[in-house]
């Protein structure tokens, strides 16, 4: 398949590239070269790259979205696009299905509810996929292992760790292996990809990456924040983040 794909700045999307690479011709988008700002320049990139599947990973303008989805729709070309746990606000009942109704009021929240909800108008043969907080094998880039490696530095070795919040997290790799398959599949609409199906707290998994990194970490239990934003999909299987953290 070619397959273009947005976000190669960001952290999903170079993993998922890594996976694509060994079987498709990854197309990336290039904001620099081909703008995102322009419907024509949009429509323009996508008819020159003649692409069999569009995965838009990036963040961006929503209306940059919009066009995409437009586009493979008009085309019957494949669209994945990746949303976020966060479409939830923190009090709703967890493990959170995919038929959930989005209810977020911040605005991070509100702007990934902005854009599914277009993707879904235009397209409606297109995969949304919510993900939750990347676990990355290194402290490098935006995930939470870089996240638990930032706090430790700027607080002498000290992180503070809830035992009361459950979230929604994945390993990187998991994450990328469950967007791969949903490339390809016939299904349609919302689906969740959720690493943490068993519900470790926040502190049993830094506990984990510390394990797992060799880390001088100090864990210090926290009861804040208290709260659960799993999600849950039993169609894909995303393995027991328990057993993934231990495989090293």
């Amino acid at each position: 398949m070619n397959i273009v794909l947005t976000g190669m700045n960001g952290t999903v999307a170079p993993a998922l590239a890594l996976r694509l690479r060994t079987a498709h011709t990854v197309v990336q988008w290039d904001r620099s070269a081909h703008p995102i700002d322009s419907e024509d320049a949009v429509r323009q990139f996508l008819d020159r790259s003649a692409p069999d599947a569009v995965c838009h990973i990036a963040t961006g303008d929503p209306q940059w979205a919009r066009w995409i989805a437009e586009w493979c729709a008009a085309r019957r070309v494949r669209m994945l696009w990746t949303g976020s746990v966060s479409v939830f606000s923190s009090g709703t009942p967890a493990p959170i299905a995919p038929d959930a109704t989005p209810n977020a009021t911040d605005d991070y929240g509100s702007y990934k509810t902005h854009c599914e909800k277009l993707v879904r108008e235009a397209c409606p043969d297109a995969v949304v996929a919510r993900l939750g907080w990347q676990i990355g094998r290194t402290p490098a880039g935006n995930t939470m292992t870089g996240f638990l490696d930032r706090t430790a530095r700027e607080n002498s070795g000290l992180i503070r760790a809830s035992t009361r919040w459950t979230p929604s997290c994945a390993l990187l790799e998991d994450t990328a292996a469950g967007l791969e398959k949903l490339i390809p599949t016939p299904h349609r609409g919302v689906f969740h990809l959720e690493g943490n199906s068993q519900g470790l707290s926040f502190f049993d998994i830094a506990q984990r990456i510390r394990t797992r990194l060799g880390a001088a970490w100090t864990l210090q239990p926290a009861d804040e924040p208290a709260f659960d934003n799993r999600m849950t999909d039993p169609r894909i299987d995303m393995g027991r983040l328990s057993d993934r953290l231990s495989a090293g």
